[in-house]
């Protein structure tokens, strides 16, 4: 008995340093913890640290042959207490060599040998990379074993020439999208992650899992021949030496326009000479304190731009939309971009807008990168609304907050279809994006492929498979938005501030979010967070009639699936008149399975319904109960 009560005791403040409340955290996760990198209040640690870059990066890109030649040079630092003994490169068009593994398919056309590295130097050291057993290449990534560690507190120097050819047909998130025009990602060669959690990022990119990337410093070169016109991330720094005066004078006066100036016009292209006189222009770019860079170019896009105030103290934001003519569609989206920017920045998260410029780009699907979006033409305005205000809102996850989407899309897909609801619905009359969201997320609630939220996205497919889409949009799209609604405007902002203003900058995991809520808002949210986010399970709630006098009604609700959600009743009366009666998705939080509800029978009762188009509920036959005079 001594042994076993021993034991007990063990045990028990083990949970609570690893459970923080009730939240299962792996063993992997829970170093962190003990090296004191990340705290259980869910701030980062005293010991919390982060690697960081500088690129300098020169480009010149060939539109007839797509091809890219690149040279760029990486400072590299150490900020870990490790020493570290190789270094991971990402060469992420290796995604179309010929044997690698892709999540969507490609034309034969696009395959190739892989990215071609014509000179690696490291701290002056040149490095051979074929047929050289300290540099191996698989899937997307290059590994290095180094004569020389990199140091504590230290650095390395990296110079890198390279040269790749863009995708002609197989458009995964960037590619030719006619003959002129292109939207250029995942094109250099970039530092992987090394963090306090997992060591060296070593996920292969096979398109379907998107951004964990440090935080750092671009200064990009990009040059183009005349007549094109380069968009990228960052500002840009040499304006009055690429494009003539006129488009000079037009995009300063954006700068400080509330209206939309067209840059760039029909008439305008149809007379030529929109750029400096030369064969070749080059472009200069540059960003702070980002995770990536991308740019498009074309020589026949419009182009338009405005600008935004989203604080008091910061330079207003530049706004801008490139497009081909025919896209009319894109006529609003610069517009709608500012709208969006401006939404976000004031109602929800009610936080700045983190970034100097963003520009939207017609290629196709919608896919962001920072101060980048790439958003193919949208056949109703509710779709140009929808996903414009989609691809900004992941301005702030993840690229301001750091998440590591390979691992956890839904700490940044399921923020980005939560956080514009409200704008949507407001923009385009008529839409619901709430109900069209949970819809979606109802054709396959329960079933096999509804996996837990806290599986790593790596293990469930890629984009576009039901368990990926599901996991990383649609359930944590729903579940944010009924923590926001239980929680209440105001309690939400304030503890989402804090998580902003705690992790910005820095790499937050999943416990980082839960207990940082939890921590800021003095309540212990496990019942909630457990079952949507760690378990197996669907909403569902039944109604049923339990008793009846003249002066009232006794329901019973009935919790017969395992996640919470709040309990909403519409009484119909005979005279067609309704009534409302809720209770917020709190009764359920000391895991009962039914709750009784007593209603006042002011005139003759003539149906009751439970629930409605924005709380989900898998099997609604069992929602309506007719009441028998």
């Amino acid at each position: 008995m001594k042994k076993y009560v021993l034991f007990l005791v063990i045990l028990f403040p083990s949970f609570q340093i690893f459970g923080g409340s009730t939240l299962p955290v792996p063993v992997n996760l829970q170093k962190a913890y003990e090296n004191g990198t990340r705290s259980m209040d869910g701030r980062p640690g005293p010991a919390y640290w982060q690697n960081h870059s500088d690129y300098k990066i020169e480009v010149r890109f060939e539109p007839a042959t797509r091809t890219i030649d690149g040279h760029e040079k990486i400072v590299y630092y150490n900020e870990s207490p490790d020493s570290l003994d190789r270094l991971v490169i990402r060469l992420y068009q290796d995604i179309f060599k010929k044997g690698n593994a892709r999540d969507w398919a490609a034309s034969p056309e696009d395959l190739h040998d892989g990215v071609k590295i014509r000179l690696l130097k490291i701290d002056g050291q040149e490095i051979v990379v074929d047929e050289n057993p300290d540099v191996r290449r698989y899937g997307t990534n290059m590994r290095i074993r180094l004569q020389r560690k990199i140091a504590p507190k230290s650095s390395a120097l990296l110079e890198v020439d390279w040269q790749l050819t863009i995708s002609k047909k197989s458009n995964i998130r960037m590619g030719t999208y006619d003959s002129t025009s292109f939207h250029i990602a995942y094109w250099y060669p970039q530092i992987a992650v090394y963090d306090d959690l997992e060591g060296w990022d070593t996920f292969n990119y096979t398109g379907g899992q998107e951004f964990y990337n440090d935080f750092c410093n671009y200064d990009v070169k990009i040059t183009v021949p005349k007549n094109f016109v380069v968009w990228a991330t960052g500002r840009l720094q040499n304006v009055d030496e690429v494009l003539q005066k006129k488009f000079v004078k037009r995009y300063k006066k954006a700068l400080s326009a509330d209206e939309v100036i067209h840059v760039i016009t029909e008439e305008d292209l149809q007379q030529g000479h929109i750029t400096a006189d030369n064969v070749w222009n080059t472009f200069i770019y540059k960003a702070q304190h980002v995770p990536d860079f991308a740019f498009s170019t074309s020589d026949h896009y419009l182009w338009d731009l405005t600008s935004a105030k989203v604080a008091e103290n910061r330079e207003r934001v530049l706004i801008g939309a490139a497009y081909k003519k025919e896209s009319e569609d894109f006529y609003e989206v610069a517009e709608v971009a500012k709208k969006a920017i401006l939404f976000f920045s004031n109602e929800m998260p009610a936080y700045p807008f983190p970034y100097p410029s963003l520009t939207v780009f017609n290629g196709s699907g919608g896919m962001e990168f920072p101060m980048m979006v790439n958003d193919g033409s949208a056949r109703e305005r509710s779709g140009m609304v929808h996903v414009t205000s989609h691809e900004i809102a992941h301005t702030y996850f993840p690229f301001m907050m750091g998440t590591n989407e390979r691992k956890y899309a839904w700490m940044d897909e399921g923020w980005a279809t939560m956080l514009p609801f409200e704008f949507q619905a407001r923009e385009a009359k008529g839409y619901d994006p709430i109900r069209r969201t949970i819809t979606r997320y109802l054709r396959i609630a329960g079933s096999e492929y509804d996996v837990p939220m806290i599986y790593p996205a790596t293990i469930y497919g890629g984009q576009g498979r039901f368990s990926y889409r599901n996991a990383s949009y649609n359930r944590p799209g729903i579940a944010y938005y009924l923590l926001e609604e239980y929680l209440g405007r105001e309690r939400f902002l304030k503890a989402m501030h804090e998580y902003i203003e705690r992790w910005k900058g820095k790499h937050p995991m999943p416990f980082d979010f839960f207990f940082t809520f939890n921590d800021v808002l003095k309540e212990d949210l496990s019942w909630f967070f457990k079952p949507w986010f760690f378990e197996f399970g669907y909403p569902d709630l039944a109604l049923q009639k339990v008793d009846e006098d003249e002066d009232n009604l006794l329901l019973k609700v009935v919790k017969k699936g395992k996640l919470p959600v709040p309990v909403k009743l519409i009484i119909l009366y005979q005279d067609s008149s309704k009534a409302y009666l809720e209770r917020s998705m709190a009764v359920w939080k000391t895991h009962l399975k039914e709750i009784e509800i007593s209603v006042k029978k002011e005139k003759p009762v003539l149906e009751i319904w439970l629930g409605d188009e924005h709380v989900p509920d898998l099997f609604e036959k069992d929602n309506k109960l007719k009441i028998e005079e």
